[in-house]
This record gives C-alpha cells, sequence and structure tokens, in this order.
C-alpha cells in the first residue's frame, strides 16, 4: 500500500545508507539533504562496515579476492549475509572456521563459491527485468559445461537467485559496484540432471530415485535419458521418489508397464523449455515432452503438478527437494507419478 506521507521513511533510509557506509549520524541531520551522498568506498570497503557480512570478509580475505573487488569494478555483489553462511557445513559456516582453513583444496573451493556470487556490471535492482533471466557470473566456467550462470527472478520488488534465495536487501551503494544482500549461500552445480539422480539412486544410505532411474534406463526411455544428461541443454525434470513410483506399481513391478505407458508417463515429467524455478512456478498449464501438465497452488503457498489424470503431485518446498541445480537444468521432487 502506498505511504500518504513518504519523507519519514526516506530520513530512515538515508541514516540507514550512513550507517552502512561508516558515515557519521550528523552528516545524514534533519538539516542536510534527504538524499544520501554515493558512497566513496568499494564492495569491500562497505562490507567490511557491515556487521551482517563478517563471514563474507573473512571469505573474500581467505580466498584473496579482496584486491579484485576494490578494484574499479564495475561489480555487482549477491552478498550472502552470516545467517546464510551459517547454513553451511564445516568450515565454511563461520568467520573463525574460515579463517582458520589452510588447505589448499578448500581455498580454490571457496574462490569458487564466492565468485559465482560475483557479476562484471553494475547491476541495481531496476534493471533486473520482471519475469525471468540470466547472468553470468565471474566463475570460470568448466570446459564446456553451464556451471557459472546464475538465475534471476523478478516478480514485483521481490529478487529471487536461483529458485530459493531471495534478496533481502538490494541497491547497498559502493564506489565500483552494488552489493544486493541474499539470505543463502549460492553452490555452482557440478552435475547433469541424469548424474543427479544417478547419484541418488546409489547412496550407501536412504537412496533415492532408484525407480526413476530403472525407468530411464529402459531402452524405450533412451531419448529422454539423453536429454537428462545433455550438457548443452536446458531443462525442468520432475521427479518422483521412490515412493511416488510404488504408490503407482502397487504390487507390480516396474518391469510390468509397457514401453509406450512408461515413455508416455516419463515424458509428463520433463519441461525441455527451460529452467522452472520455484520463483517462475505459477497456476496453470505448463508444455512438457508428453503434453500440458496443471501447476495449482496449495493452501501453504506450495505447488502442485498434475497430469490428465491421477492425484495431483506436491512439489517439494525445503532445499533438499525443490530448486536443485544442475549444468543442464532444475530438479524439483515430488510425491506422485504424473499421468498422462
Amino acid at each position: 500500500m502506498p505511504l500518504s506521507h513518504p519523507w519519514p521513511m526516506l530520513r530512515v533510509l538515508a541514516l540507514w545508507v550512513c550507517a552502512a557506509l561508516g558515515l557519521s549520524l550528523t552528516a545524514c541531520d534533519d538539516d542536510e539533504a534527504t538524499t544520501p551522498p554515493a558512497s566513496s568506498q568499494n564492495i569491500v570497503q562497505v562490507a567490511q562496515g557491515n556487521a551482517s557480512f563478517s563471514v563474507l570478509v573473512a571469505a573474500v580475505t581467505k580466498a584473496d579476492l579482496g584486491t579484485t573487488l576494490s578494484g574499479t569494478g564495475p561489480f555487482t555483489v549477491f552478498a550472502p549475509t552470516n545467517d546464510a553462511f551459517a547454513k553451511l557445513q564445516p568450515p565454511f559456516n563461520t568467520a573463525a572456521n574460515i579463517t582458520a582453513i589452510t588447505d589448499a583444496n578448500q581455498i580454490a573451493t571457496l574462490r569458487s563459491i564466492l565468485l559465482y556470487h560475483v557479476v562484471g556490471a553494475n547491476i541495481k535492482a531496476a534493471d533486473i527485468p520482471a519475469g525471468a533471466s540470466s547472468r553470468t557470473t565471474a566463475r570460470p566456467a568448466s570446459s564446456g559445461v553451464n556451471d557459472n550462470t546464475i538465475y534471476l527472478t523478478k516478480s514485483g520488488a521481490n529478487v529471487f537467485i536461483n529458485g530459493r534465495t531471495r534478496v533481502v536487501t538490494a541497491d547497498v551503494a559502493a564506489s565500483n559496484g552494488t552489493i544486493h544482500a541474499i539470505d543463502n549461500v549460492l553452490m555452482p552445480p557440478s552435475q547433469t540432471i541424469a548424474q543427479l539422480v544417478t547419484s541418488a539412486a546409489s547412496r550407501a544410505t536412504n537412496p533415492e530415485f532408484t525407480l526413476l532411474l530403472q525407468a530411464l534406463q529402459r531402452p524405450a526411455a533412451a531419448p529422454i535419458l539423453a536429454a537428462a544428461g545433455n550438457a548443452g541443454v536446458n531443462v525442468t525434470v520432475f521427479a518422483p521418489t521412490d515412493a511416488a513410483f510404488r504408490a503407482l506399481l502397487g504390487n507390480n513391478s516396474l518391469s510390468s508397464v509397457s514401453d509406450a505407458d512408461l515413455t508416455a508417463i516419463l515424458s509428463r515429467h520433463v519441461i525441455s523449455t527451460g529452467r522452472v524455478f520455484s520463483s517462475d512456478l505459477a497456476a496453470g498449464t505448463v508444455a512438457t515432452l508428453g503434453g500440458n501438465v496443471t501447476i495449482g497452488t496449495t493452501t501453504s503457498g506450495g505447488f502442485t503438478v498434475r497430469g490428465g489424470s491421477g492425484t495431483a503431485a506436491n512439489i517439494g518446498n525445503t532445499a533438499a527437494t525443490v530448486d536443485i541445480l544442475a549444468t543442464n537444468g532444475v530438479v524439483h521432487v515430488i510425491d506422485q507419478v504424473i499421468r498422462p
């Protein structure tokens, strides 16, 4: 709802910017202009002056990126907050743990992760187009692999990255670019969708997607498996759990399903026209390799997907079940098999 009297809010914003840039509060006194001056501090200096970025600063120092991000730029940094880093496993979760790292491989991994948060352009929130878009990051891509791109979704004033990561504070100005604070650390993908499914099915503990993998390995499903393993495509896969397949099969085996029925079913789980993240989903129809499916909403704010018959499948809503990023697309775990 629009503010009826915006000037108090503008003053609060001006004071916040002054605090973030380390300026004295007298510089933003009521007698001064309400528009804050352009920042004279670079991205590293701005981050050093903000307690919410102390882990990020430690990571930048350990990865020897301070000089780079203090340079001319321009840069845009999608900056994970301390709370975002705290979600990671040691040693990448705290400033103390990061500072104590001595292993060269861990330092290289940290550097690669940080570069995945940097874009070589000055991108304000207003510059991000509505809907879905993408940006190439400063992380060097592996040969022939799309593992250095981030995917943005803008809806109104909200900006999401790779689906579930949200910009919590936008447009923190610096002399050489812009910082956008985010609530997760972005992890670059390292496997194709086919490799993700195979890895999950091969786990010694709590394997998953074993029946999906068996289905994809049937000769009749070869084109679908090829698409899931093709590093040069961008696809979206709804991945049914083993429990979902068992609910479909009952007491029957997967081999009892005919080749024609199997391919018709599997085709309904693949969107071949690009990556559709949870932040891109909306109620309506979406075209798959096997025809349209219907996306619905739940009372809790989640989404369902349904084919021509059968029970609607719930799309996962945790980091482990939705927006699983692959080098050639994105995977959403579902609890029912989508039927034609």
